[in-house]
């Protein structure tokens, strides 16, 4: 969250637009022609001609060229997409609204490209040439015209709706950084169009520029026919970026990770890149500093110049500010950008799957299971298999669960971990290879851990410093030590600092570090570990070509990878399709899911891959062999399928044939394999769509 908006730095030459074409309820006036306005410098001009007419129309001149700019032909290069407008008779508003490519041709990169509204010199109003029909002055009109994001016409209400496709409409930006200086500006508006987060030299980002104006329908002759747009392209000249991004469930969206699990004085690091640039892209000297309990550390390389490691202390608001120059001031001055970091408890991960049991959080810190008992991994003091959900004997403050072949992990609010369920490679990790507890116990000398994951014999946990521990089964060198000796108490994870994130597969594990790069150990011989090889590695290797990513999780033998940008990647054995690339080729290094975008949250099985969508809807592929894929078949896919009938899912887990979703109302909805009642609905019944598990009340996940 940011408490001082960013500053914009104005670019680029002036550019002359227009805009064409209609769509929904018009209003046929008198066809004319009115000449271009002249552009005024370092001014763009969106102009909109013959509006409301049949011969609503379009011209893009060449770019005009103005002092102390980049010596490029043209700053952008304009293709006109698409263009409308549509009158809404109800409230007497037309809108008008145009979509244009726009490449970047400037040689630089911009942040956060944005094209905000001007008022030229001896101008009082962004609008400008505003005419009617017949050419006569409508310059009275113009401070009824206003900026808007685009809109759709709704057939069935008659109403405008907002169309989400358009480029985001922003308001209270901060332009106090824009230099208009022989640009012919009077003032610079703070809002306007988001354009693209980030655009790469050559590079193209779709535009649409939106209007409102009133609309006269019992008389259109008193519509504004013409009207010029003035804006000017700005970009973020001090961006503060985080290598991982987080996912912000109120705004479904992914920005800076914000949110610092922290435990025992500590918390996990975030990766943070500085950039200030000046109006011709080159750096500005700055610093990242904190005055108030925040730590920082530059770590800059020559691949990062800038980059900074935050971590936080202790729980509640730190703030971190940029400032220009090499050195942080004595004591907090006016900032160029602040950003608020929270200290929060260990994220709720409230639902697990193992290979026949399942497990949900209770609001009140409560643990249930269902499904196969035999070794004691429902945690209930039996060893009775159950089709509905009972509670584990004696535990409570717990904020997350983690599931493997057999057995369970609990993280408790307090960063210790519980286990119970097989023990026969040491996976419970009290020091014993006892065969199996039906009631918790307490993982040995494991404190300050945030996280945790469960592969199908070995255990995982990420502790507050950023390290991981791990124990259990050990033959291909899933502990990450450096060894393939089993081990029933915690070690130390080999070469392995600044982690956020976890996950474990059959027999390998996988780390996602601060930098939004990927580690990997243990058994390859299906190219799990992603590194190009099918060579297995007993200490963290790196998984080729992947950055930029949010989240992972892991299958017997595959492995997947969330990235910021909502899309999907994956690695492994593929026999089954669980790649989701449309083969059944495994592949030893990630490859994108097919058709896949919007993605918020990954989960796996062990040979099938699940996705929650923005929306709350789910994706699964893979292995369907007892339904669990959801889509009313048993039949395998290779692309990802839409799980029929779900929607307002938080929250996903994969059993080893059967899979879980947590609705925001706190039910769950399972589906797949039923033998041992792993779908918690009263039956062993196995289900190809999903199925209400006969539980409520479960917690939500966080952040």
């Amino acid at each position: 969250m940011t408490l001082r908006p960013p500053v914009f730095q104005l670019l680029l030459p002036a550019l002359l637009l227009a805009a064409c074409g209609q769509q929904g309820v018009s209003t046929t006036q008198p066809a004319l022609s009115t000449p271009v306005q002249a552009s005024l410098p370092g001014v763009y001009q969106i102009s909109f001609q013959n509006v409301g007419s049949p011969n609503f129309s379009a011209s893009v001149p060449s770019a005009l060229q103005t002092q102390g700019l980049v010596a490029t032909p043209e700053a952008f290069i304009f293709d006109h997409v698409s263009s409308s407008t549509f009158v809404v008779k109800a409230t007497g508003i037309r809108h008008v609204q145009a979509t244009f490519q726009v490449t970047n041709n400037t040689g630089l990169t911009l942040n956060s490209l944005k094209f905000v509204p001007v008022v030229p010199t001896n101008k009082s109003s962004v609008f400008s040439g505003v005419t009617y029909f017949d050419g006569s002055d409508a310059s009275s009109k113009a401070g009824s015209l206003t900026t808007v994001q685009g809109q759709n016409f709704d057939l069935t209400t008659r109403q405008a709706t907002v169309d989400g496709s358009a480029s985001p409409y922003l308001t209270g930006l901060d332009v106090s950084g824009v230099d208009t200086s022989g640009r012919g500006v009077s003032s610079i508006k703070n809002y306007g169009w988001q354009a693209a987060a980030t655009l790469a030299p050559g590079a193209a980002a779709t535009v649409t520029f939106a209007v409102d104006l009133p609309a006269d329908v019992a008389n259109p002759r008193n519509d504004p026919f013409n009207f010029s747009l003035n804006v000017t392209s700005v970009q973020q000249g001090t961006t503060l970026t985080s290598a991982v991004q987080q996912y912000n469930r109120a705004t479904k969206s992914y920005g800076n990770y914000s949110q610092f699990p922290t435990s025992s004085g500590a918390s996990l690091p975030a990766y943070y890149d500085l950039k200030n640039v000046d109006r011709t892209g080159a750096s500005v000297a700055s610093v990242l500093c904190s005055f108030d309990g925040a730590v920082i550390s530059n770590i800059s390389t020559a691949s990062f110049p800038n980059r900074y490691r935050v971590s936080v202390t202790s729980l509640g608001n730190h703030t971190v500010q940029a400032y220009a120059g090499t050195s942080c001031p004595a004591t907090a001055g006016t900032p160029l950008l602040s950003q608020t970091v929270v200290g929060v408890a260990p994220p709720k991960v409230s639902l697990a799957g193992g290979s026949d049991h399942s497990l949900a959080l209770n609001t009140d810190g409560t643990v249930r299971g269902w499904g196969y008992n035999f070794d004691g991994e429902l945690g209930d003091g039996t060893y009775t298999s159950s089709s509905t959900p009972v509670t584990a004997s004696g535990l409570s403050g717990v904020v997350g669960l983690a599931g493997g072949d057999a057995h369970t992990l609990a993280l408790k609010a307090d960063g210790t971990v519980n286990s119970w369920g097989a023990n026969g490679s040491g996976q419970l990790g009290n020091s014993t290879v006892a065969y199996y507890s039906n009631t918790p116990i307490t993982v040995t000398g494991l404190t300050g851990v945030v996280s945790i994951a469960s592969g199908r014999d070995h255990s995982l946990a990420l502790k507050s410093d950023g390290t991981v521990r791990s124990w259990g089964y050990n033959a291909q060198g899933q502990l990450g030590n450096g060894t393939t000796a089993s081990s029933s108490t915690p070690v130390t994870v080999s070469n392995l600092t600044d982690v956020v994130s976890l996950a474990g597969g059959g027999a390998h594990s996988l780390a996602l570090r601060a930098d939004g790069t990927v580690r990997s150990w243990g058994y390859n011989g299906s190219g799990q570990l992603g590194n190009g090889t099918t060579t297995q590695s007993t200490t963290p290797v790196t998984v080729s070509g992947l950055t930029d990513v949010v989240g992972l999780a892991s299958g017997s033998s595959h492995s997947l990878a969330l990235k910021s940008d909502g899309t999907v990647r994956s690695w492994g054995d593929n026999t089954y399709g669980q790649l989701g690339n449309g083969t059944s080729n495994s592949s030893n290094t990630p490859v994108p899911v097919t058709g896949l975008t919007g993605v918020v949250g990954i989960a796996s099985g062990s040979n099938h891959s699940l996705a929650l969508k923005s929306d709350g809807a789910a994706r699964s592929w893979g292995s369907n062999t007892y339904g669990q894929l959801g889509d009313g078949t048993i039949n395998d896919s290779s692309t990802p399928m839409t799980v029929p009938g779900l929607t307002d899912a938080v929250g996903l887990a994969g059993g080893g044939n059967h899979s879980l979703a947590l609705k925001s109302d706190g039910t769950v909805r399972t589906w797949g394999r039923n033998s041992y009642g792993q779908l918690g609905d009263g039956t062993t019944t196995d289900s190809s769509t999903p199925v209400n598990t006969l539980i409520s009340g479960v917690a939500q996940p966080t952040p």
